[in-house]
């Protein structure tokens, strides 16, 4: 009587494991279709897809007890757990998992199907466990790796994963110690019971927490979007106020000369073109801690803080000088066209806002515009707070 309790108290667990497995794809893919920009999610749902169905199985493998039936259950649930491992890997490093999934599904399912295959479903099960185990301690890893992203979800993500993945290692145990290389049907065991316990209980937490991340990431492109120039992708106006930190540091508003002019002659999109140049120009001559940006139009910033001993007005004379070269250089080269850029510049001592040295910085660049465009103008008197 015992024993067909526990049978029955498995069966019923398994039967949770595969619903469970199911509404879970279910809400990944509704959650995906909503929005695209984090395939993990897709990845996720067809992991969770190959384990009900493999929960399937495996209820027609214990009603049974043949082995292809159970050899069919092994596959499609490591395959499915290799595909949890691809999900982690994608999440974590950007690329596709298929490379991942299909190396883990090979030698999980090496090792696992031959042995039951033939008969030797205690080998089999033995071996399964292990790669089951393997699978999602390296799947949890994955996802620790990346805990920096969102620390508290990551983490828990991780430690369900390992807590899972754990819980496969006594059922191992318990059928090397009983061992047996042929079983008469599926192990009925305390640990097989508190095996489907632990994942019918995490597969809610991870779904939940999975599409969590999915939101993070979705929020953060938002404002990442909201932050960049979506030309040049430098950032605009908006994120440089939030980057700049105060300080000392020197402010270069560079302008493209006779941009308007550009834009007639030849289009607007070669004049895309020209800005993108520019853009160029300031990336390749800016130095680390520098802040560049499109202020807008063909209006460009450079923010150099005075931090470093050597991080100097002179140094910020001598980097804008060389941002204004670079971009003829570029302008020269890659369209053929013979453009310069004029600047102003103003040294801040950190007791003026940025507002304050960007007008300071547009007034000067405007002198240069006076004096005959392609130059830079350094400003007189730094600006300093009003009373």
């Amino acid at each position: 009587m015992a024993q067909g309790s526990m049978e029955l108290d498995f069966t019923s667990l398994l039967a949770a494991t595969g619903f469970s497995a199911a509404v879970l794809s279910v809400v990944l893919i509704a959650a995906w279709r909503m929005s695209r920009i984090d395939r993990f999610l897709l990845t996720c749902a067809m992991g969770a897809v190959l384990i009900a169905v493999g929960v399937g199985f495996s209820a027609l493998y214990i009603a049974s007890a043949a082995p292809p039936l159970g050899a069919m259950a092994f596959a499609l649930m490591l395959v499915g757990l290799a595909t949890l491992y691809g999900t982690a890997r994608q999440f974590s490093a950007g690329a596709s998992p298929a490379w991942a999934v299909a190396l883990a599904s090979l030698l999980s399912l090496a090792v696992t199907v031959p042995p039951i295959l033939l008969g030797l479903t205690g080998v089999g099960f033995v071996l399964g466990y292990g790669a089951s185990a393997a699978l999602l301690l390296m799947t949890a890893y994955h996802y620790w790796r990346a805990r920096r992203e969102a620390p508290g979800i990551i983490v828990s993500i991780a430690g369900l994963y390992l807590l899972v993945g754990l819980s496969f290692l006594p059922r191992a145990a318990l059928v090397l110690l009983e061992w047996e290389a042929v079983i008469p049907g599926q192990p009925s065991n305390w640990a097989e019971n508190l095996s489907l316990i632990l994942v019918v209980a995490a597969i809610p937490g991870i779904g939940a927490m999975t599409m969590s991340l999915s939101q993070i990431r979705l929020v953060r492109t938002h404002r990442l979007e909201a932050l960049t120039d979506p030309l040049t992708g430098l950032m605009n106006r908006r994120a440089l106020f939030e980057a700049e930190g105060g300080g000392a540091v020197a402010v270069t508003l560079f302008d493209i000369d006779r941009f308007k002019a550009i834009n007639d002659t030849h289009g607007h999109a070669r004049g895309d073109r020209v800005l993108l140049l520019f853009a160029a120009a300031l990336r390749e001559c800016r130095d680390g801690d520098d802040l560049a940006a499109r202020i807008g139009g063909e209006e460009f910033a450079l923010i150099h803080p005075l931090s470093s001993p050597r991080a100097t007005p002179e140094a910020a004379l001598r980097r804008a000088e060389a941002v204004r070269a670079r971009f003829a250089v570029l302008a020269r080269e890659k369209e053929g066209m013979a453009c310069t850029a004029s600047a102003g510049l103003v040294i801040g001592d950190g007791t003026a806002g940025l507002e304050a040295l960007l007008a300071e910085a547009d007034r000067a660049l405007y002198a240069a515009k006076r004096q005959g465009r392609d130059r830079l103008v350094l400003a007189q008197a730094p600006p300093t707070l009003a009373c």
